[in-house]
């Protein structure tokens, strides 16, 4: 064996002597210690939520009521869920939500058809700087609607009176009742406390000229409103919020219905007809609203019966005007 052979040799038996020491001294070494921040880190992905659910299936258009909903805890939060169940009660969900469902707010009716109350609708008219009070009309305010009609083919007489009182304006412009404006909240009073100052009108402070607003009608008088909006001027008239005052609507004549009721109709249909959806449907003419004696009196001589006309009797003193598919007998 030559002496390069032996070095190779010695090299080998030392680096085997060296593992087996390291292989010893790994074996020797006391077991590792279970770290303290790893418990903390199961306890922070272990946090519970509590979520207002559905107790049963949700119809939607329907009032939530307590019954309807539980709160439960959960190891999640979904954006949008509520913890309260005040915050749930009383709103209408959307679309149907099923049993165990977390409700969230993308799920439940909101904007102006919740500021609605029963027997409402909104609706929008045309206005100016003229119309709205100088552009002083605001998001939650209460107004009168005066009209004035021209004298003209229907009307006798230039006439204005008011049309509806107390109707609640929803938005106004771009502004929304229960949001807030450029000068602070809707509705807001200032501080007695505060200087007082004039402030220009909103066309001189450079926001957007108000070109609509949304007033909460009832259903019977939605037809009074777009009869008045078509074919005459509205005004806007300011009223002071605590000011109930209305006119009693029983001191006068109802105007003439376009659809007529049934002849055949029980005594509780006949009362049916006076609820605020029928009377809608029924519509409204023009000459009832304007309030034309000249046109109420026609109606009443259109009426004779046919009977009488084929026994050869005629409304003497009258004319038959035909404007379109309009009939009215005019009397000279």
């Amino acid at each position: 064996m030559n002496n390069l052979t032996k070095i190779v040799a010695a090299i080998l038996v030392v680096a085997a002597l060296g593992l087996a020491f390291v292989a010893w001294w790994l074996g020797s070494r006391p077991p590792p210690t279970i770290s303290t921040a790893q418990p903390a880190v199961i306890a922070k992905s272990s946090k519970q939520y509590e979520v207002i659910v559905a107790a049963r299936v949700l119809e939607a258009g329907k009032a939530i009521a307590t019954d309807d909903i539980s709160l439960v805890t959960l190891p999640i939060n979904p954006a949008g869920a509520y913890s309260q169940a005040s915050s749930v009660v009383g709103k209408i969900p959307l679309i149907q939500i099923g049993t165990g469902t977390p409700i969230t707010e993308s799920g439940l009716a909101s904007g102006l058809a919740v500021k609605l109350a029963d027997g409402e609708r909104a609706v929008a008219i045309p206005v100016d700087e003229i119309v709205g009070a100088g552009n002083r009309v605001q998001a939650g305010d209460y107004v009168d609607v005066f009209f004035t009609l021209k004298q003209g083919q229907e009307i006798e007489k230039t006439q204005s009176r008011l049309l509806m009182s107390r109707l609640h304006v929803l938005s106004y412009g771009a502004t929304v009742i229960g949001t807030a404006t450029a000068g602070g909240s809707v509705g807001a009073v200032p501080s007695q406390q505060a200087p007082q100052s004039v402030q220009p009108p909103p066309s001189q402070q450079g926001q957007q000229v108000a070109r609509t607003a949304v007033l909460a009608t009832p259903v019977a008088d939605v037809n009074r409103l777009l009869l008045a909006t078509q074919n005459g001027k509205l005004m806007l008239a300011l009223r002071n919020p605590s000011d109930e005052a209305i006119p009693d609507m029983a001191l006068f004549p109802a105007p003439a219905p376009v659809i007529s009721g049934k002849k055949d109709l029980t005594r509780d249909q006949k009362e049916a007809l006076k609820q605020p959806d029928n009377q809608a449907f029924a519509g409204m003419e023009m000459n009832g609203l304007a309030g034309d004696a000249r046109s109420q009196a026609s109606r009443k001589s259109n009426a004779v019966p046919g009977a009488a006309l084929a026994r050869g009797a005629s409304p003497s003193g009258t004319v038959e005007v035909i404007r379109g598919t309009q009939r009215e007998s005019v009397a000279f």
